[in-house]
């Protein structure tokens, strides 16, 4: 009884003492002024859009000082970073893009959506040309270039100029060429603001000397952001989407559930999971791929043919596709996936044991001559109405045993499993029509 007193008499003084404490911890940020540091780093994707955007909302709740992008980025995709663009317009808090080494195609716009510019010497800024390089795309990033530069009082021709190899700027850039500058050029041509050689160079140029009890505060990617990243970059997917292929095909063909399997799943896991996280899919993609998996199982133990094969493979195709973030992306890393899965997987067929499942799925039973197996090159009417057994499943062909003779056989319109007893009911040619017999006395 004693020992419960003591465990509400701790829990009442909590109670009485948390809202001190909290508005003590309340009065303490208030004291403090922030710096907000985001990374800026690799290839723009949907992952790093994500965190770059969490930053951005958390700098606000903290109410920062200046919120600083430290960028370090050959580009990546678009969309992305038209995002990223977008939420650093929006915020109320003052602005300033660290380029530090590059900023090329996509990572231009983000590069010049901050109120201030700086650079390190020697950084690399422009290059910002489109993939494909068609005038539609071209006509596209260019106007959202030039929006841009318009909104933070920048030089809307000399930014376009970077995507656009038609724009001419006398004694800049000539015809035909992409524009890309240096810091001291961009310096120049008013593009930069000014140059910092390092973080803290800025940092110290953004507080001012009657500013007391100032805290840095960056930004760090968390486990869920990291997987997002990694699984939506361009050049990671193709890969994970090959690992899953070759992963759960292998699987497939070996006997048991063991390492292909796993290691198969976790790809497509981490491919899904990454563009789910990413916000670059919604919760039903995923679903649309679970499904296509259910239908080639299906397919596998319970004849269909093919109609749930293909109904799985058109789900899990579509599902991969709505994981991208563009149609030309998706197809761009589904080609290369079945290209890459396909050479993998005619290399391992060479030398693994063929699981007896696979059978269902694609006839495995070689025709030797040494086993009775014949050519049919002429008319086999003589087989019309005789009877005899199948060999093999008909899906809707195999073989079967007619009379003495091993020969090749359609079913009409029905699967007939091996061993059952069937009737030649029409001969075409050199094709023999059969059904079931216990069809036959229905």
């Amino acid at each position: 009884m004693r020992y419960k007193e003591v465990l509400i008499t701790i829990f009442l003084i909590c109670l009485i003492f948390a809202p001190v404490e909290q508005s003590l911890a309340e009065n303490a940020i208030k004291a403090s002024e922030y710096v907000y540091i985001v990374p800026v780093r690799g290839v723009i994707d949907n992952g790093l859009a994500t965190f770059v955007i969490r930053g951005i909302r958390e700098a606000e709740e903290m109410q920062a000082k200046a919120l600083i992008f430290e960028i370090d980025t050959p580009g990546g995709e678009v969309g992305s970073a038209i995002k990223i663009s977008n939420a650093i317009l929006k915020t109320s808090i003052p602005t300033v893009s660290f380029i530090n080494n590059e900023a090329t195609s996509a990572g231009v716009i983000i590069a010049i959506s901050s109120k201030t510019i700086m650079a390190v010497p020697g950084v690399t800024i422009g290059a910002a040309e489109t993939r494909p390089n068609e005038e539609k795309y071209i006509s596209y990033w260019s106007s959202a270039l030039r929006a841009v530069a318009e909104k933070t009082g920048r030089d809307p021709q000399l930014v376009a100029a970077m995507a656009d190899a038609d724009i001419v700027i006398e004694g800049v850039k000539e015809k035909g060429k992409i524009l890309s500058l240096t810091t001291g050029e961009a310096i120049k041509l008013g593009l930069v603001d000014e140059q910092a050689d390092s973080l803290d160079q800025v940092v110290q140029r953004i507080i001012n000397d009657d500013i007391k009890n100032v805290e840095v505060v960056k930004a760090d990617m968390n486990l869920s952001e990291r997987i997002a990243h990694m699984a939506s970059n361009p050049y990671v997917a193709p890969v994970l989407l090959t690992v899953g292929i070759v992963g759960t095909i292998t699987e497939i063909l070996t006997p048991g559930f063991g390492i292909p399997g796993v290691i198969g799943l976790i790809a497509f896991g981490l491919f899904f999971g990454g563009s789910f996280m990413a916000g670059a899919a919604q919760s039903w993609v995923l679903g649309l791929f679970i499904i296509g998996l259910l239908l080639l199982v299906i397919e596998m133990f319970i004849p269909g043919f093919g109609v749930f094969g293909v109904s799985g493979i058109l789900s899990i195709i579509g599902s991969v596709i709505m994981a991208f973030p563009s149609l030309e992306q998706a197809l761009i890393s589904i080609l290369f996936a079945m290209a890459a899965s396909g050479l993998i997987i005619y290399f391992l067929m060479k030398r693994i044991t063929v699981n007896p499942i696979f059978n269902r799925i694609i006839l495995g039973t070689k025709q030797e001559k040494s086993e009775g197996y014949i050519a049919v090159n002429k008319d086999m009417s003589e087989f019309l109405g005789a009877r005899g057994k199948t060999v093999t499943p008909l899906r809707p062909a195999g073989t079967a045993i007619i009379g003495e003779r091993k020969v090749d056989v359609l079913a009409e319109g029905e699967f007939i499993p091996s061993g059952s007893d069937i009737v030649v009911i029409r001969v075409e040619g050199s094709k023999i029509i059969v059904k079931s017999i216990e069809r036959e006395n229905v």
